[in-house]
């Protein structure tokens, strides 16, 4: 499995990263590719809250964005 952000988003105390995340299923020869938004909240250094999204508009807007 290979996991790698691919956007940056800071929005006040929030960063929003969106990963990309390759996996290869056990006794197969297929990769499977799937995005993620994690949305962190960060308070004086130190992470306070992680909300993980599987649809990028949900994240955005959780995030208080829009594309």
């Amino acid at each position: 499995m290979a996991t790698e952000p691919v956007e940056f988003f800071e929005s006040g105390d929030q960063l929003l990263v969106f990963i990309k995340t390759r996996a290869r299923p056990k006794g197969s020869s297929a990769e499977v590719e799937f995005g993620t938004g994690h949305l962190w909240t960060i308070r004086d250094g130190t992470v306070v809250s992680l909300r993980i999204f599987p649809e990028r508009e949900k994240a955005l807007q959780a995030a208080g964005l829009r594309e």
